[in-house]
């Protein structure tokens, strides 16, 4: 019983001695191995590896990539106007001796990147007016400023903490709650004198559309009324001639039938004549 116990003991022993000289690294990590403090190698390849028990110590940094959600920060424009701006930062340990050394863990790299981008957002942000981030009639330049400020950190994170910074960006760009009424009221307007501006055009546009109907109306009429004189000119002329070659043929007969049109116009039964015996219009009556 006792041979068992201590051949199960020395198996403990030399399993625990065995994990206390080696190390695996995986895939997704960076490998910071030290001793007394001070690192000896960093990053090896992923697999097992050796080290020294109870003095070497493994420090584990992970090499995916992050996002960092940076807090609301208020800065102040070039022409002195305040503007409140959240970005986002995609991150990834590329220097893991550097990022041990300055910073050693995630969370007092993202306390150190929300310090980088106070400070480099600001400065990005002082060199743009207002009217350059907020405006509904010049051309926004946001991408400008998200680039500038990418650059910045990018280079000092880089240098000073070891971290590749893969993209940036603003995620909310908004304004202070004591002007935004202010800012909105401004913008309102500005879109109501757009509007002016596009009604007026419209009635102008309007009124020389209905200027030029009501003209080519009037050309329409007048030559038609012109047309309309010609073709009566030439019915009455034709229709003279017509009377005048049947009054040649039988003028006697043409004077009759004139005198009984006459009757029927002006004769009816409410009609009273006081004429003399004489007159032309009876000629033909007293016959």
């Amino acid at each position: 019983m006792k041979r068992w116990m201590w051949i199960s003991l020395s198996l403990l022993v030399l399993i625990l001695f065995a994990f206390s000289i080696t190390y695996f690294v995986n895939q997704t990590e960076h490998i910071v191995l030290t001793r007394f403090g001070k690192a000896l190698s960093y990053n090896p390849q992923p697999g097992l590896h050796f080290k020294m028990p109870l003095v070497d110590k493994v420090h584990r940094i992970d090499n995916r990539i992050k996002i960092y959600e940076g807090r609301l920060i208020e800065l102040l424009t070039k022409d002195k106007k305040n503007i409140v701006v959240q970005c986002y930062v995609t991150w990834q340990v590329e220097d893991p001796l550097v990022f041990f050394s300055s910073v050693e863990t995630n969370t007092v790299w993202e306390e150190k990147l929300d310090d980088i981008l106070t400070a480099k957002g600001g400065a990005a942000v002082g060199d743009f007016e207002f009217d350059m981030l907020f405006s509904t009639t010049k051309e926004i330049m946001i991408h400008n400023m998200e680039s500038r400020i990418q650059k910045q950190i990018a280079q000092a994170a880089s240098k000073y903490f070891g971290v590749k910074i893969i993209d940036f960006g603003v995620s909310r760009l908004a304004l202070p709650n004591d002007n935004a009424f202010a800012v909105y009221e401004r913008m309102r307007a500005e879109r109501k004198a757009i509007a002016n501006k596009y009604r007026a055009e419209g009635q102008e546009k309007a009124a020389a559309i209905i200027a030029a109907a009501d003209r080519e109306k009037s050309d329409i009429i007048s030559e038609a009324y012109q047309n309309a004189q010609i073709i009566r000119g030439e019915g009455d002329a034709e229709a003279a001639k017509i009377y005048s070659q049947a009054f040649s043929k039988d003028p006697d007969f043409y004077q009759f039938w004139r005198t009984l049109e006459s009757y029927h116009k002006i004769l009816d039964e409410k009609s009273t004549l006081v004429l003399t015996e004489d007159s032309e219009l009876f000629k033909y009556l007293r016959q």
